[in-house]
């Protein structure tokens, strides 16, 4: 009797061209050492450790990756090592979004050289353009490459909100699958899907909503908790296809009881300072202005980790 849902599902992606990208991916944090260069040996391990706890897929040089401090080299660099490491294994998204449409296309066209799955790239920002200029950006981007594009929607970061008739333009475009959407606008999320379809994709960003979010119709998530709380994700989507609400319901309690607490601090430098103490990254360094911490909050973070069932674990 249990094999009938491996069967099912085994036939579901033989027949779905998309199905690598349905699922939970963890938007990856970059280790850097104490004087802020990048940790490929911390990397390697970190993405080990993702794959080893049933993650599908990884966002590489988005928000949480930095990717905005980080020069357009350091960025190539970050996802040659995430490439080597997953060797095949799971689905790699590279972030290329940048204020230039011009750098934006040299990440996307160095990505393709790595044989990435997908790029995806924010709004431009901070220059008020208007929606036939964001949307000439994607143009331009996915015309320089033939790999899929995935909107990345983050109007708490940008400031910039996308209307739906924006959406149903992208989502006609066949290089351009679906969309991270990083709003807590639920119903936003859901209309996107009405008018665009099943066809175009949604990845829930922000985590705290993730089981609403697949309420909503949303076809995974792209998390940044993902990288402390790998197996909780993995789980919740699980319990979700197989329809145990109650188990959906009480994992996210748990994954919240997490965020509530690093809300408190920095996004950011707290999850670094997690798998620190998780022994997956040799160090919990962040670049400047991210937050520092103070020897008081390592002690506060140090004592709420050896507390929390969720956040201590063996090493993989």
């Amino acid at each position: 009797m249990r094999k009938e849902p491996v069967m099912e599902s085994m036939m579901s992606i033989a027949t779905d061209p998309k199905s690598k990208y349905r699922g939970v991916f963890t938007a990856l944090v970059t280790p850097m050492d104490k004087d802020g260069r990048l940790d490929p040996e911390s990397l390697e391990r970190l993405v080990e450790h993702q794959i080893a706890q049933g993650i599908r897929g990884f966002y590489v040089g988005g928000s949480t990756g930095e990717g905005f401090l980080l020069t357009s080299e350091e960025r190539m660099a970050v996802l040659e090592t995430v490439v080597q490491a997953a060797r095949g294994r799971v689905t790699v998204i590279s972030h290329v979004g940048c204020i230039s449409t011009k750098e934006s296309i040299r990440l996307a066209r160095h990505a393709e050289q790595l044989g990435v799955d997908a790029i995806s790239a924010v709004v431009p920002f901070y220059y008020k353009v208007g929606p036939g200029e964001i949307q000439d950006h994607y143009q331009a981007i996915m015309s320089a490459v033939s790999l899929p594009m995935i909107v990345y929607h983050f109007p708490g970061a940008t400031g910039v909100q996308l209307s739906l008739g924006f959406y149903e333009e992208m989502a006609r475009h066949p290089q351009c699958i679906g969309v991270k959407f990083t709003s807590l606008n639920l119903f936003e999320m859901q209309q996107i899907r009405e008018r665009c379809g099943k066809e175009f994709l949604i990845w829930n960003g922000h985590d705290e909503v993730y089981a609403g979010g697949a309420l909503m119709g949303a076809d995974g998530a792209i998390g940044s908790t993902f990288n402390m709380m790998p197996a909780l994700f993995t789980k919740l989507y699980q319990h979700h296809n197989r329809g145990e609400y109650s188990q959906v319901q009480l994992l996210q309690a748990q994954a919240n009881a997490v965020i509530a607490h690093m809300l408190k601090y920095d996004v950011i430098p707290y999850e670094k300072y997690m798998l620190y103490l998780q022994g997956i990254i040799r160090n919990p360094a962040v670049r400047m202005p991210l937050k520092q911490f103070t020897s008081g909050e390592r002690t506060e973070l140090e004592a709420f980790y050896s507390a929390s069932k969720v956040l201590v674990h063996p090493q993989p």
